[in-house]
């Protein structure tokens, strides 16, 4: 396979992340809910490739990483994280993930990709 055989996810541009952070909640849920389904799809292309490239073993993401950023609309912000940082030329991965932004700074020292939460994004931006 080639790399971009497994580049699944796009960049979001700062100007549609605010659009998103003012939908009404419900509409706001029902994409996610597309954008979960769709990544969830992907997860074994995603972790093929990472171990591919040898950013962590099978043994590794088990013991660290697998089930251990799920979010509370049931989506694995790892494998949406590692994909980004494997296959995009983005600044920041924004999550509201509590558990991936307690960790940012070990994930970001171990991958490369700085995380942030949408407020913080919005800060920078204005």
């Amino acid at each position: 396979m080639k790399k971009d055989d497994y580049k699944n996810f796009v960049e979001i541009e700062p100007k549609l992340i605010k659009k998103l952070m003012n939908l009404p909640k419900s509409v706001g849920m029902k994409i996610l809910e597309r954008i979960n389904y769709k990544i969830n799809l992907q997860k074994d292309n995603v972790l093929k490739q990472a171990f591919e490239q040898n950013l962590f073993t099978e043994e590794e993401y088990n013991e660290k990483y697998k089930d251990m950023f799920y979010d509370e609309y049931g989506s694995d912000s790892f494998i949406q994280y590692i994909n980004a940082a494997m296959n995009t030329k983005i600044d920041f991965f924004v999550t509201e993930n509590e558990r991936m932004l307690k960790r940012k700074e070990e994930l970001k020292k171990r991958f490369g990709l700085e995380i942030a939460s949408p407020e913080e994004i919005l800060k920078k931006l204005d």
